[in-house]
């Protein structure tokens, strides 16, 4: 069975997906010397890091960004997949959302999520009529 190209641009935008879900898997987990409970040390993490007094703008901005990263790659994932089994063409806005996908994962220094984002909207836009 052959892969058509958004089938293809899907799996590669969920695989880039897993670099900024594994930062924040590894975020979230406790201090081994803490003794917290998981739930109780990562609301306690995401209250400061987003809410803290002492974090700095730009650290804010780079877990904003972090935040938003994997949703949008998961999204595109979805959507493109979706594309594929309806219309067999990306639309416009996939491209430009796999582009700024792969800009926000450049700004936070993940280059395999970028790269593999970066893959994933040449693929997406490949076939494309705009």
């Amino acid at each position: 069975m052959k892969l058509s190209e958004l089938r293809i641009a899907s799996l590669e935008f969920a695989f880039s997906a897993a670099l900024p879900i594994g930062a924040w898997f590894i975020l979230l987990s406790p201090d081994a010397a803490s003794g917290m409970p998981f739930l109780q040390s990562a609301g306690s993490f995401l209250a400061h890091a987003f809410t803290g007094a002492d974090v700095s703008p730009t650290m804010r901005v780079h877990y904003i960004l972090l935040t938003v990263l994997p949703l949008q790659l998961l999204l595109l994932s979805v959507m493109t997949w979706r594309q594929a089994s309806l219309t067999g063409q990306c639309r416009f806005w996939c491209i430009y959302l796999g582009w700024v996908a792969t800009v926000i994962a450049i700004a936070l220094f993940y280059w395999p999520s970028a790269i593999a984002s970066a893959l994933a909207t040449y693929h997406a836009g490949k076939r494309t009529v705009i």
